[in-house]
C-alpha cells in the first residue's frame, strides 16, 4: 500500500471517529461513553488491520480530535469542554497505540493480541480520565470514578474487544475467499470523496 493511500485511510478513519465522538456524544443516552468507547477502539483496530505501522494510531486520533473540535466550533471549545471532551479521545487513541506497539510492533495482529490491545487500552483510558475528573478538575466523588472504571471501563473492554475480533475474522474470511480487489484509484478517490463530505458536514452541522 502506498504511502498516500495510508494517508488517506488515516484521514478517513480520523474522520469516522470524529463523527462518531460528535455525533453519538450528543446524545444522552445510558452507558454513552462505553458505546462511544467501543466504536472508537473497533475503529482503530479495522485501521491497525490495514496500516499496521508505529503512530498510525496518534495520527488518526489527532484527525478525529481536530474534527471534534471542527465540529464545536473554535470559539466555543472552552478549557473544561476541551478536557472532557477530545481529552478522552486522546486517552484512547495514544492507549492505543501504546499496547499496539507493546503488543504487535513486529508481527501481525491475532486474536489475542486483539484482545490484550482493546482490553487494556479501555482500562487505562478510563482510569487515567476519570483520575483527571476526580482529582485534578475535581467535578467527580470517588464513588463515580469507581462506576466509570470497573464497570464502563470493563464494559468497553469487552465490547471493543468482541467487536475488534469479530472484524479481524470477517477481514481474514474476505481475504481467504480471494475477493477481487478494487483498483487503487477507484478506492482513493472514494476515500477522497468520503473525508471529504465528512468534514463538510461537520463544519455545516453543529452537534
Amino acid at each position: 500500500m502506498s504511502n498516500k493511500q495510508n494517508l488517506l485511510w488515516i484521514l478517513f478513519f480520523g474522520s469516522l471517529i470524529g463523527l462518531n465522538e460528535s455525533f453519538l456524544g450528543n446524545f444522552n443516552m445510558p452507558y454513552r461513553a462505553v458505546i462511544l468507547s467501543s466504536i472508537t477502539l473497533t475503529l482503530l483496530s479495522i485501521a491497525r488491520l490495514k496500516i499496521n505501522k508505529t503512530g498510525t494510531s496518534v495520527f488518526i486520533i489527532l484527525i478525529a480530535v481536530l474534527f471534534k473540535i471542527n465540529n464545536i466550533g473554535y470559539h466555543s471549545c472552552t478549557t473544561h469542554m476541551f478536557l472532557c471532551g477530545p481529552t478522552a479521545v486522546l486517552l484512547l487513541g495514544i492507549g492505543y497505540e501504546v499496547f499496539a506497539t507493546s503488543f504487535s510492533s513486529n508481527s501481525k495482529i491475532n486474536y489475542l493480541r486483539l484482545l490484550l490491545i482493546c482490553g487494556i487500552t479501555s482500562i487505562v483510558a478510563f482510569s487515567l480520565f476519570g483520575i483527571m475528573n476526580t482529582y485534578i478538575l475535581k467535578t467527580w466523588d470517588v464513588d463515580m470514578l469507581t462506576h466509570y472504571v470497573f464497570v464502563n471501563g470493563l464494559l468497553t473492554a469487552i465490547a471493543s474487544s468482541g467487536l475488534s475480533i469479530l472484524c479481524l475474522y470477517i477481514e481474514r474470511t474476505f481475504k481467504n475467499e480471494n475477493i477481487t480487489k478494487f483498483n487503487p484509484y477507484v478506492i482513493n478517490s472514494i476515500l477522497s470523496c468520503i473525508t471529504v463530505g465528512l468534514w463538510v458536514f461537520g463544519s455545516l452541522v453543529k452537534f
